[in-house]
């Protein structure tokens, strides 16, 4: 994993998904200037996603959430984004992250799937190629933290084809993922 500093927009990630409803939308790593898109997709969630997603209610992204949802090292934190073009701009549908914490050697991982374009195949792709990245960064091990009732993320977790280890974790469920 590399410490080094913030580095260069990776475009090699860049690529077009046809999904399960025949759109075709754009992946590409997140980049900082994706705040207002961020804010757009978080204002679109329901409740119950964004509570699946940060585990609390929150009416809206306090700005130091924001910035460390935005300010990513293409490394050690990495987030990718599926983007499609609503009115003639872009919208973030959807973003999987990882995080690497070297004093906790862990690295956890989240995904967020717009409502709207939920079942459409996009939550497993994006992991796939989440955890592809990571292991080019030397990532072998991820851990996330869910709701003990997110079936949804479950399923997603099973479809992927890797090891997934659940624990009990302050009345949450740990996914330990083995890629």
């Amino acid at each position: 994993m590399s410490s080094s500093s913030y580095e260069r927009y990776p475009t090699q990630y860049e690529d077009r998904l046809i999904l399960k409803n025949g759109k075709s939308v754009f992946i590409r790593p997140l980049r900082e200037t994706d705040e207002p898109l961020i804010l757009d997709l978080f204002d679109k969630l329901d409740l119950d996603s964004i509570y699946l997603r940060f585990l609390t209610y929150l009416k809206s992204l306090p700005e130091d959430l924001l910035f460390q949802l935005t300010h990513i090292d293409y490394s050690n934190k990495f987030a990718i984004v599926a983007v499609t073009n609503e009115d003639n701009k872009d919208a973030i549908i959807a973003v999987a992250r990882y995080f690497y914490d070297s004093e906790k050697k862990t690295t956890d991982f989240a995904i967020v799937v717009r409502d709207d374009w939920q079942n459409c195949g996009l939550g497993k792709t994006l992991l796939l190629k989440l955890f592809a990245i990571g292991k080019e960064h030397g990532i072998t091990r991820f851990v996330s933290i869910i709701d003990p009732e997110n079936h949804i993320m479950k399923h997603i977790l099973r479809a992927l084809g890797y090891p997934v280890k659940y624990s009990y974790v302050k009345g949450c469920t740990q996914a330990e993922i083995f890629i």
